[in-house]
């Protein structure tokens, strides 16, 4: 099958996770993605692989069937060499801080967009590249945006987040974002600049900072702050696990009443719609655990399941790996080679997460070496002589 976005081809100047995870769910989607990376040491992520080799699969996550060239853009002729590269592309992605483009004399405004008027150009930053220029200019990395935008706070962790959350979120909005300026270019014939800020994004996500401004029942209130929806938690079982359980139709709620043995609780005026029970939810939440205490959590959920109330087992991150619907879909994609790594009997990362039913994308390959397709992009598509790569390497360049 050919994917939605064969013939695509994109520039990816990105490193870490918010850039490569953008580039990387459009090239299993069939775009032609190149990364380009600084010589020697290759994009900042790269570096962890070079200091512990089994860093490569999880490079592999955000670099599934990218290409890979070596070009020192700090330099003029690196950055003559790009231009020439801005010429044959579709679309640029960098999460560089806003001005580092311009100082190497390749900004979208002034230097790319005349040399291809057609060119996508995605931009992901901290803070946005307009604004105070005391955030403009800030360096920003998931924990300091997670922080800023209170997500931190929202989800009441101490420490570093556990999850990437701004990283992901970001690569996915503008890998939306790229979708969405290719179906306006293909109307108007032209490109644009897509500016993503990342706290814009996880502002916008963090509806918890939203519903204390007008919800009566958080207004003041910090510990609403952990929880807003009654009976939408996870619980304590006997076998000292959790299960998750959510009732917030009045159907959901009578059915719980009647499964854990308290169909009184339909007729106590505390609990008679979803907004009266937002005021009750502590109460709510120690009558229903001190049901689920009393069973296994598979148990629940069979009960719970037969019953069509929303639940699920709150599962170790080990146990994910063996989830028999992940398995049913393909989502578990283990097809390295591991003759580097003896100690290993497998490696997975995530397949394409998107079903198409007439241009289904695929995993080709797992994460390129630095520098991989330096003679096919140089020389096919450049016109480069044998002898002018070598000397491009010899000068650094490459």
């Amino acid at each position: 099958m050919v994917g939605t976005l064969e013939g695509v081809k994109i520039l990816d100047l990105s490193q870490f996770i918010s850039g490569p995870w953008c580039t990387n769910l459009l090239s299993t989607q069939g775009a032609e993605v190149i990364k380009v990376e600084p010589p020697v040491t290759g994009e900042s992520l790269r570096i962890f692989t070079i200091l512990q080799k089994h860093m490569y699969f999880f490079f592999s996550i955000f670099n599934l069937n990218k290409k890979s060239i070596t070009l020192n853009i700090r330099k003029t002729e690196g950055q003559e060499i790009f231009k020439e590269l801005v010429k044959h592309v579709d679309v640029v992605v960098e999460n560089y801080t806003p001005g580092l483009m311009k100082k190497w004399n390749l900004d979208y405004e002034t230097v790319l967009k005349p040399i291809n008027p057609r060119l996508i150009y995605g931009s992901i930053s901290g803070f946005g590249q307009t604004g105070l220029e005391e955030y403009v200019k800030k360096q920003a990395f998931d924990l300091t945006i997670q922080a800023n935008s209170g997500l931190l706070d929202a989800l009441g962790m101490e420490g570093p987040p556990r999850i990437p959350l701004a990283d992901f979120s970001a690569g996915n909005v503008m890998a939306l974002g790229i979708c969405q300026a290719l179906y306006y270019r293909e109307k108007t014939g032209k490109g644009q600049f897509i500016d993503l800020s990342m706290l814009d994004l996880m502002y916008a996500m963090n509806v918890r900072t939203q519903v204390r401004e007008y919800m009566p029942q958080a207004r003041g209130k910090p510990q609403v702050l952990e929880k807003i929806l009654p009976t939408y938690d996870q619980y304590n079982t006997k076998d000292n696990k959790r299960v998750g359980i959510v009732t917030i139709t009045e159907k959901q709620f009578q059915r719980l009443c009647d499964v854990i043995g308290r169909p009184e609780l339909k007729k106590d005026k505390r609990f008679k719609d979803v907004i009266k029970r937002m005021d009750h939810i502590d109460e709510l939440d120690e009558i229903l655990e001190s049901w689920t205490k009393t069973l296994d959590r598979d148990e629940i959920i069979d009960i719970l399941d037969k019953n069509r109330i929303p639940c699920a087992p709150v599962l170790h991150v080990d146990e994910v790996r063996e989830h028999p619907q992940l398995k049913a879909r393909n989502m578990f994609y283990q097809k390295f080679d591991l003759s580097d790594f003896p100690d290993l009997k497998s490696a997975t990362v995530p397949n394409v997460i998107l079903k198409f039913s007439e241009s289904q994308g695929e995993i080709h390959s797992t994460a390129p070496q630095l520098g991989q397709n330096n003679n096919e992009i140089y020389q096919d598509l450049l016109g480069f002589s044998t002898e002018k790569i070598k000397d491009l390497r010899r000068n650094g360049i490459i």
